[in-house]
């Protein structure tokens, strides 16, 4: 779901440089929400964004993005020894003919070069239908350490690939055993054909993770959006998945469709551990009606089956029913 509040561009320019672009979007939600164990309440969120843009004299590109609702979250002074658990959304890169190198809370490159199954999806309010036990968002090793990942991604014609690296620095709060930086690798490849296109994904992540040790992850995507409007999604990973010490494999799939006003999405997945059989599973459904001039209404439901396998999971379901807008 696109998330803008408003939108709003300012001119900056000083002396010996270009001029630069900050634009302002963000995300204004209310409705209803609750599930399994949960009593029915209000649900609203509104969110910030920044974005920071500009371009050298010989035409690098640079810039930054800064997500209000986590500016609280950044501590006030970035010594050697205060680097906060808790780090903020923010990203900062720079681009040339060379590719691009970006700095922050982004994705490293498994994440980037994987397709997730709610591709297409219009969301929800309360995100129920990616909150189930069986979703899977492909993020990987990504967050163990403080957060802040180093992603460099080059793309030449529909052929694409990244390199990234996560260390601990000086986070006190990071997993024990966790000297070892996580990389990551990625690479892409998208193929037009009459009516769509179709976008593959191999990523691999190796590194101390959750403090059992060096862990490794590969996984691969596969993602088909046709101009009908159908879009369909199926990836699969194995590795450690989790903090546990067992390995694990995880398979979802996706579709959507949108049509006129109307979007529907409906997702399942699942995560078994390959010596023991336990499973989590679950699916998560989404439809939204566009109403026009910037708002929708979004229903979003997903359920969970856990059964002692990948990410905390409780069993049930959670649903939301609300009205997104946009300015």
């Amino acid at each position: 779901m696109k998330k803008v509040l408003f939108a709003t561009t300012a001119l900056v320019a000083f002396a010996g440089a270009a001029a630069a672009d900050v634009t302002v979007t963000g995300s204004a939600e209310m409705g209803i929400a609750g599930g399994t164990g949960l009593d029915v309440a209000f649900f609203q969120s509104v969110d910030v964004r920044f974005a920071l843009t500009g371009q050298t004299d010989n035409g690098l590109s640079f810039g930054a993005t800064i997500d209000l609702d986590d500016a609280s979250d950044r501590p006030l002074t970035t010594g050697l020894g205060d680097i906060s658990s808790a780090f903020a959304d923010f990203t900062v890169f720079v681009r040339g003919s060379f590719g691009t190198l970006t700095l922050g809370d982004t994705d490293g490159a498994f994440d980037w070069a994987m397709t997730e199954v709610n591709a297409g999806s219009p969301g929800s309010i309360n995100d129920a239908e990616t909150g189930h036990g069986g979703f899977n968002g492909n993020s990987g090793y990504d967050g163990d350490h403080n957060g802040q990942i180093l992603r460099y991604d080059y793309t030449v014609g529909d052929f694409g690939f990244a390199l990234s690296a996560e260390v601990q620095g000086n986070n006190p709060s990071a997993s024990a055993n966790t000297d070892d930086a996580i990389i990551g690798l990625g690479f892409r490849y998208g193929l037009d054909f009459g009516g769509g296109r179709l976008n593959l994904g191999l990523g691999y992540q190796t590194g101390d993770h959750g403090g059992v040790g060096i862990s490794d992850l590969i996984g691969v995507s596969a993602s088909v959006a046709l101009d009908s409007g159908l879009t369909a999604t199926v990836n699969y990973s194995e590795g450690d998945l989790t903090l546990g010490s067992l390995d694990e494999t995880h398979i979802g799939l996706g579709v959507s469709y949108e049509f006129d006003a109307i979007t529907l999405h409906a997702n399942w997945g699942q995560f078994e551990e390959e010596t023991t059989g336990n499973t989590n599973e679950g699916f998560g459904l989404a439809a939204a009606y566009d109403l026009g001039g910037g708002a929708s209404m979004h229903l979003g439901y997903g359920d969970s089956d856990c059964g002692g396998a990948g990410p905390s999971c409780t069993d049930g379901s959670r649903w939301s029913l609300g009205l997104a807008m946009s300015f």
